[in-house]
């Protein structure tokens, strides 16, 4: 695909065109939907829900691929009928349509609150996935393998994509919508799309980053060992093979999440039913590679990293002798190692930095302890490029580290 963004880009974007939609819609405009294209597993769903989670929004995901009547999309055909709202002068204050089986709750009404007319309509009901509430920080609404749907519900959807409405309902005031899909590339059974639909909303192909996902599994509470797995064998893991993706970002969280009960990875029995889970989980591995770079894993002992908490948190008289056991051999540095750590450290002091009560004390001070030790831990490289995401993001909570003069001139 041409002009591929990382998740983490299109998590920035989709950031602001939801606070961009809420200014549209106080406008009186309508809100803009947003096309996220990637190959399947590769993360789209999940770095949406987490958007949502983060900003307080109201999640809805709808499977479209699973969708076969369009009724369940467009709402059902209703009768309503038309009520009137009076004042205590008999003045008609607002105007209602009342769908017919719900009737019976206004003759249950004083008769001089409201008045039933004759006038009817046909209607359609909202659909089941339509949240029914309002909620002040927005609704996302992923309408899942768009392009997996038949035309008809393509069509159906073009609507709503559009205006937010369909027919005889809309969506909830602040509602952003999210189309993810699959390329158009031949590989996959979807539908092509003309520029009648192409034109009626913003897309954005995406690819997957490994250190995009570890930043994501930081957040999820992924096993520290899987994340280190796939930072230290990434290359290996992710690449296709022969026009296959042999794991994919889906995949592999399941199968981090389908080992993370077992303590010890190093048990022969241990390592043997990890290796047996492995199978299940990635199919298309014929060649067995992940049993091999699993294998190496654990001999290299690599299951054993001091974890990305104990780095930040931990007294730096404990936390040096560990970082030092991890990224040296001897005397022979590893960098590759190093470059895991570095990656994990930066990740969690993010999460860190959003957690309520945080002091941001504590992630500078660790910084300077890395950068004042007598000891290579970090390159040079390595420690600046933590620096300069977490200042980027969090320029006022790294004001400490940003005095140390060859930092500055280096951001600079």
């Amino acid at each position: 695909m041409q002009n591929e963004i990382n998740l983490q880009e299109f998590k920035r974007i989709l950031n602001y065109l939801i606070d961009n939609n809420r200014k549209l819609v106080d406008e009186g405009k309508y809100p803009i939907t947003v096309g996220c294209e990637g190959l399947p597993g590769c993360g789209k769903t999940s770095i949406i829900e987490q958007i949502a989670k983060e900003r307080g929004m109201t999640y809805v995901k709808v499977s479209l691929s699973q969708v076969e009547e369009i009724g369940d999309i467009s709402g059902f055909p209703i009768k309503e009928y038309k009520v009137n709202e009076l004042d205590e002068n008999g003045n008609i204050i607002c105007t209602k349509w009342v769908p017919q089986d719900t009737m019976s709750t206004y003759f249950q009404k004083p008769c001089e609150t409201y008045e039933i007319t004759t006038e009817s309509r046909m209607a359609y009901a909202p659909p089941a996935w339509l949240p029914r509430e309002e909620n002040p920080n927005g609704i996302l609404v992923t309408l899942d393998d768009w392009n997996r749907t038949n035309s008809v519900i393509m069509n159906c959807v073009m609507e709503i994509i559009c205006t937010g409405k369909y027919m005889t309902w809309e969506l909830p005031k602040y509602t952003t919508l999210v189309l993810s899909s699959n390329p158009d590339s031949g590989e996959f059974n979807v539908q092509s799309q003309d520029s009648a639909i192409l034109t009626r909303y913003v897309n954005f192909p995406v690819k997957f980053d490994v250190k995009v996902w570890a930043d994501y599994a930081e957040r999820a509470g992924i096993d520290d060992r899987v994340i280190n797995f796939a930072l230290s064998y990434s290359s290996e893991i992710f690449e296709s093979k022969d026009g296959v993706n042999v794991v994919n970002a889906r995949s592999y969280t399941m199968f981090g999440n389908a080992i993370s009960g077992i303590s010890d990875w190093s048990k022969p029995e241990n390592l043997c039913l990890i290796l047996d889970i492995s199978k299940g989980c990635f199919p298309f591995d014929k060649d067995n590679i992940i049993g091999g770079l699993f294998t190496t894993f654990i001999a290299n002992k690599l299951d054993k990293l001091i974890s990305p908490k104990d780095m930040l948190l931990k007294s730096w008289e404990t936390v040096a002798p560990q970082i030092k056991s991890c990224v040296y051999d001897g005397d022979m540095y590893r960098p590759e190692i190093a470059s895991v750590l570095a990656t994990r450290l930066l990740n969690y002091s993010m999460v860190y930095f959003e957690t309520k009560g945080c002091k941001s004390a504590v992630v500078q001070d660790r910084l300077l302890d890395i950068i004042n030790s007598k000891d290579k831990l970090f390159t040079e490289d390595l420690i600046f490029n933590v620096i300069k995401n977490l200042a980027t993001k969090y320029a006022a909570k790294m004001n400490k580290v940003l005095m140390i003069p060859s930092i500055r001139m280096k951001l600079l």
